[in-house]
């Protein structure tokens, strides 16, 4: 029998979560999003850890949230993808051992200590391609060290990009054929950030994340904005990472801001949605889900729930 979690996604405008059984039961669920103060998270980093934390004990208070296992969902603009190769003459279970000790000679990164992860992307001759996800440790023990101050436990971490991917894909637990886009852009719109992943298949390949000054910009000049990058990126995708052998097939939208109706999506983007090139989720065709509409701003907790899985660390 599944035990029960609390899902929890931070931003720095907000914190969303849901309280649910981990996997496919879908019953007597918690949920809601609280806005957070100006200061208070600032690019991924607590800078208000008091505060931050009454309003937690407060939320959960007001919400009954019982659970004492989390699964939390690390702030976009902490983690980080890159591609590197790995000498085949190394064994996949050696290749984390050998990213490691490359790390203070070939591979840079911006801060000494990191947790890190890692998949094989593919394998050819001479190397193996593999994707690496990294995030500073001090920032993720400052999240962690929250909810061990209210008696819980973190026990698993997701990143926003597969819990999209999840969400997307969703499918009942006996349901196993499920065939994965090989060149799909995800496209997550907030109210002051915008972020955009690609995959092939279940591997992410491409992260990007980016604030914007939401009170300069009219509803219009915004999807003016996303509707620019979308094309910048998958032109990088073509272009730059497959020399022009490969591009975007798909883009599916998840509208996670009140600034926008899905609606109003649809008919600003019209002609690609037409093509079917471009989706906008919605949660009403994924209703064999929940037996509820999930408010949009639930919707990255609630994919972190669907799935049992190791986590990223």
């Amino acid at each position: 029998m599944a035990r029960t979690a609390l899902n929890v996604f931070f931003t720095d405008s907000e914190v969303s979560f849901i309280e649910k059984p981990d996997g496919y039961n879908m019953k007597k669920l918690k949920y809601s999003s609280v806005e957070l103060e100006p200061g208070i998270i600032e690019n991924g980093v607590v800078y208000r850890e008091e505060r931050l934390l009454k309003i937690l004990k407060d939320t959960f208070k007001m919400f009954k949230i019982k659970a004492k296992r989390v699964n939390l969902v690390i702030h976009e603009e902490l983690f980080t993808f890159r591609k590197i190769e790995v000498p085949i003459i190394y064994k996949p279970n050696e290749i984390g051992d050998y990213i490691r000790q490359q790390m203070e000679k070939m591979i840079m990164v911006p801060f000494k200590d990191m947790k890190m992860d890692y998949v094989i992307h593919r394998k050819n001759e001479d190397h193996y391609e593999v994707i690496m996800f990294y995030a500073p440790q001090n920032e993720l023990k400052t999240y962690i060290s929250l909810f061990y101050n209210m008696n819980m436990q973190v026990v698993r971490t997701d990143i926003p990009p597969l819990a999209l991917h999840r969400l997307f894909y969703y499918r009942k637990h006996e349901d196993t054929d499920v065939e994965f886009d090989r060149d799909i852009m995800f496209v997550a719109v907030f109210d002051t950030t915008y972020s955009m992943y690609i995959f092939d298949e279940e591997i992410p390949l491409f992260s990007l994340v980016q604030n914007i000054n939401a009170k300069a910009l009219t509803n219009d000049k915004y999807l003016e904005l996303l509707d620019s990058e979308m094309a910048k990126i998958s032109n990088y995708y073509k272009y730059n990472l497959n020399s022009g052998e490969r591009e975007i097939k798909k883009v599916v939208l998840y509208n996670m801001t009140q600034k926008f109706t899905n609606d109003g999506l649809t008919d600003y983007f019209e002609e690609q949605v037409e093509s079917g090139e471009l989706k906008i989720f919605d949660m009403k065709k994924a209703s064999k889900i929940v037996d509820t509409l999930i408010d949009r701003e639930c919707y990255i907790p609630l994919a972190a729930s669907l799935v049992p899985s190791r986590g990223l660390w």
